[in-house]
């Protein structure tokens, strides 16, 4: 066993006095904590375990003086664990965005949304509190880190944040801590340089270059492919939530607001922006699944594309064409494959879209055909063949029933991250 695992623990099985050896090892699901001696399991902690929580105030404000430690509070228990700064540096980390930290910042409003500064480095973050109008109550979020069991108190949206954290994909936003307060939860994160889609579209007088498109579409793929696996339902993707990092050169997705567990695909739908409404959210006959984010990409590359709407121009036409799966692509003579990828993407029916996976097999994706692309962006191409003549044809699903939408809860305020 690694001598960089072994910490010293008060609280365990021991006197409160008493400092013991432990080994804490890092894994998928939390922490194990080991007895040195015959390595037998102490404890399990799971980063989805609400009575886990974490105090690093007296780390991150230098008031340990000699020992550098952290409290940990779990099931009605409290230990002190103590380790060498590198120790918890990396224990810190490993935990920021996993576990619930108790407040650590400090910050200056009580807005939804705060800047917050770090009292040890001075740094700047962004703090999103979330308020009881926004925790999930009494909602089934069983999933495969057994969250059902605390569900009546910490926030869907919080759990969905834990459980993306833990894949370590580049393209979902990274928390510096989940925190508690006692009252609220709050998402801290660094501040970034981004910019979303829907402002670098409004640069570009037609669709974005297709090597970029591409770029663009392979990264969400990846991320609904994540959604996919844990089965939750983004919801709300559009041109806002998508942002991109001016730093690192990708996108960068923020905001899950919106986000639900599959589990409760049958409970009312939490909002979804008109002209990205997906058409099992107003059918009967359908389970919403995270097949539905999919067609909401279908829809995000319309617009990179086209740098248009597919259902219309103006807000009643988009809806009406949207409820009833109408939609057009401008006829213009590039990549195929393209075009089939968008129209597989915003099929009425889920069970004919594919799922992230199967997408990312695409050959566009493919480096040889990613070179051929790249050497005729749909910028130039464009621009070569503006005096031509731009053709539309309609798209219908003639099968699709026409419901009441009266019951789509669409949001009339948004939170910008």
């Amino acid at each position: 066993m690694n001598q960089n695992n072994l910490y010293l623990i008060k609280g365990l099985n021991f006197s409160k006095e008493r400092k013991t050896q432990i080994y804490i090892i890092l894994e998928p699901q939390g922490l194990k904590l080991l007895d040195p001696l015959n390595l037998d399991l102490k404890l399990f902690i799971y980063w989805s375990d609400e009575s886990a929580i974490m105090d690093w105030n007296d780390y991150l404000e230098g008031t340990c003086q000699n020992e550098f430690y952290f409290k940990l509070s779990y099931q009605s228990q409290e230990y002190h664990i103590e380790g060498s700064r590198n120790q918890l540096e990396e224990l810190y980390n490993f935990c920021s965005g996993k576990f619930i930290f108790n407040k650590i910042l400090e910050t200056n409003s009580l807005y939804e949304m705060n800047l917050v500064t770090n009292k040890k480095n001075s740094k700047q973050y962004i703090e999103k509190r979330i308020f009881s109008n926004f925790n999930s109550q009494n909602m089934d979020m069983s999933n495969t880190f057994k969250t059902q069991l605390w569900q009546a108190r910490v926030p869907e949206e919080v759990r969905i944040i834990q459980l993306l954290n833990s894949q370590s994909c580049p393209y979902i936003i990274k928390m510096v801590s989940i925190q508690y307060d006692g009252d609220y939860y709050s998402l801290i994160y660094e501040k970034q340089n981004l910019i979303s889609l829907k402002q670098i579209l409004r640069r570009q007088k037609m669709g974005l270059p297709l090597s970029f498109v591409i770029e663009i579409v392979e990264q969400l793929l990846i991320v609904l492919n994540i959604f996919q696996e844990l089965h939750i339902i983004q919801n709300g993707i559009n041109l806002d939530m998508i942002n991109y990092s001016l730093n690192s050169n990708q996108i960068v997705v923020s905001n899950f607001q919106l986000s639900t567990f599959e589990c409760n695909r049958e409970k009312p739908i939490k909002g979804s922006s008109i002209g990205f409404i997906p058409p099992e959210y107003i059918k009967h006959d359908y389970l919403i699944s995270p097949l539905a984010n999919i067609f909401q990409l279908g829809v995000c590359l319309h617009h990179m594309l086209f740098n248009q709407n597919p259902f219309g121009n103006d807000l009643q036409t988009i809806l009406k064409n949207n409820v009833e799966g109408k939609y057009h692509i401008p006829n213009l003579n590039f990549d195929k494959d393209i075009i089939e990828m968008l129209k597989s993407m915003m099929h009425a029916n889920p069970q004919e879209r594919e799922t992230p996976k199967e997408y990312l097999n695409s050959k566009i994706f493919k480096p040889q055909h990613r070179q051929k692309i790249s050497k005729n962006s749909l910028l130039l191409f464009l621009q070569d063949n503006a005096s031509q003549k731009v053709d539309e044809y309609e798209v219908e699903n003639e099968a699709i029933a026409i419901q009441n939408i009266t019951f789509l809860c669409i949001n009339k305020k948004k939170i910008e991250i």
